[in-house]
């Protein structure tokens, strides 16, 4: 499990992240790995999900990082962006 340090507020696919419980928009940020066995076979892949821990609630939501084609870069981006919140 790997855990980005701070506060952050988040977009998926241009859409801002809000708390379904108290409609705060501020997370902390862990990237959890699961290992896919599927009926006892051998470990094909892993799937890795960004979770997303509200900071005023403690509400957890789960994303599966995944990419987009950007016409204007003529690349694959991230659907998931982040924007650190500094406290003064």
């Amino acid at each position: 499990m790997v855990r980005r340090r701070g506060t952050y507020r988040i977009k998926i696919r241009d859409k801002q992240l809000i708390c379904l419980f108290c409609q705060h928009d501020e997370f902390l940020h862990r990237e959890v790995y699961m290992d896919l066995n599927p009926l006892e076979e051998p470990v094909t892949e892993q799937l890795t999900l960004q979770t997303f821990s509200c900071t005023s609630c403690g509400d957890i939501r789960m994303f599966q990082e995944k990419n987009r084609f950007d016409h204007t870069l003529q690349q694959h981006v991230t659907i998931i962006e982040y924007t650190e919140v500094t406290k003064e």
